[in-house]
């Protein structure tokens, strides 16, 4: 009987192991990956797939010459975009609102010319230079998300991104970049996409987070649950300032 009794006393050990999330420590205090932030987490990175995906279409009409597939696969693209614009978690919020923002702005120049000429948006942008403007603010969304990764996870490949993006429409705007040129910071953009992408899902969930414990601490509304809740956590009072 008393074999039996250590064996449950065992099993209840390893079940709650295994049942008790991992707890992280933060700058307000701990906290732990649920399963809403899971799956937050990987619609994230599902959307920056759909977005490359969305690219990669529209590279592969243009070599193929098949015109009729360069819009869906340019909207594709940008809606993967912006749905990774809403995920995407950042500790300055209006910093997030401005790429937002722009990135708003650039769909509606897109919408525009998609629903206002017979050539698709690529051909339309590629023949008129300055229509630069009316997409740009799209790609400078991008390039904002590409320095958040880089800057936060020191990827080479967002980097070369936060680079390549302006250089890329800035050198088509203003007329300084040839053919050639242009072609290689396309072809070297699509190729840092893909691998951006596809490391993203190398990282832990937990990375893609960030410290949560700064996000539920903002959560809070008033100077008396910042306190209880930093009291709870054993955590100074004087970070209380962080809120003011």
């Amino acid at each position: 009987e008393e074999e039996e009794e250590e064996e449950e006393e065992e099993e209840e050990t390893l079940t709650t192991k295994t049942t008790q999330p991992l707890l992280y420590d933060g700058h307000y205090g701990q906290w732990s990956v649920s399963r809403a932030d899971e799956v937050e987490v990987w619609s994230y990175r599902i959307a920056l797939s759909l977005s490359c995906c969305g690219a990669l279409g529209v590279a592969a009409g243009c070599v193929f010459g098949k015109d009729g597939a360069i819009n869906p696969s340019y909207f594709v693209g940008a809606s993967g975009l912006g749905v990774a614009l809403v995920l995407v978690h950042m500790y300055v919020t209006p910093i997030k609102r401005a790429m937002q923002a722009m990135y708003a702005v650039g769909l509606v120049g897109s919408v525009g010319i998609a629903a206002t000429q017979s050539a698709n948006v690529l051909e339309f942008v590629r023949d008129h230079p300055s229509a630069m403007w009316l997409v740009g603010p799209m790609f400078a969304s991008f390039t904002g998300l590409a320095f958040k990764e880089g800057a936060c996870y020191g990827k080479p490949e967002a980097f070369a991104l936060f680079l390549l993006t302006p250089i890329m429409c800035l050198g088509h705007l203003t007329g300084l970049a040839s053919g050639v040129a242009e072609t290689f910071l396309v072809a070297s953009w699509m190729f840092g996409f893909c691998v951006f992408a596809g490391r993203k899902y190398t990282q832990e969930v937990k990375d893609d987070i960030g410290d949560k414990s700064v996000f539920i601490f903002r959560s809070l509304k008033t100077d008396e649950e910042r306190r209880d809740y930093l009291e709870k956590q054993g955590k100074d009072l004087s970070l209380l300032e962080d809120a003011m």
